[in-house]
């Protein structure tokens, strides 16, 4: 979580959407981030419970919450590439020596290992039966969208560097079964529509209700 007290706004760090890339950039602006804080992926249920509260009594009302969402599969592929690297063979939530189909059915499964415990984004973003949701979701595929909206907001041009980026990997070492693919959708159907949503114009805007920015 970032709090960019100059253009009103909270960044939360959904997983694997270049949260690292965009911190780099967004340090700078961020003074009034609480310090413990700094590395955690705060949700928007948590965020909402915990921090909405203080942040609108240390730096006043009017703040908003901004986030990234991934296309599902690409994020799920993104994880499983992430946890192959070779700095952590060997530990519990590695995925070396795995398929993906395997990642995916442990992903799937009542009680998924650790290597396998991977967040829901619609949950992340406060769509799935907790809420607030965030009120701007931008579309990883179109971060030009969203350093557009920063830029605005910040009063200075933004770029982006690559920071954290998962191992290559070939396409073929992501394919899945048809049956396998669609019980991930249906599981995963609300993340999915969400998506959708966001991919349409690169951005969902959720307007804050009236007591969301107020004390």
């Amino acid at each position: 979580m970032l709090v960019l007290e100059q253009a009103r706004l909270v960044f939360l760090s959904n997983p694997k959407t270049a949260t690292q890339s965009l911190r780099a950039v967004l340090d700078p602006f961020a003074q009034a981030t609480p310090a413990n804080t700094g590395h955690k992926h705060i949700n928007a249920q948590i965020y909402g419970r915990k921090w909405a509260g203080p942040i609108r009594r240390s730096c006043g009302a009017g703040f908003e919450t901004f986030a990234v969402m991934r296309e599902p599969m690409e994020q799920l592929g993104s994880w499983f590439r992430y946890r192959q690297r070779d700095a952590i063979r060997g530990h519990e939530n590695s995925t070396h020596g795995l398929s993906f189909a395997e990642f995916v059915e442990a992903r799937l499964s009542d009680d998924p290992p650790p290597f396998a415990r991977i967040g829901r984004q619609d949950r992340f973003l406060g769509f799935l039966n907790s809420g607030p949701p965030v009120n701007y979701i931008f579309d990883y595929a179109a971060l030009d969208r969203l350093l557009a909206f920063l830029s605005l907001r910040l009063g200075t041009r933004l770029s982006l560097p690559h920071r954290n980026v998962s191992p290559a990997a070939d396409a073929a070492d992501l394919s899945l079964p048809e049956d396998l693919l669609a019980r991930y959708h249906s599981a995963h159907a609300t993340e999915f529509a969400l998506y959708d949503r966001v991919r349409q114009s690169g951005m969902l805007h959720t307007p804050a209700a009236p007591g969301d920015t107020a004390e």
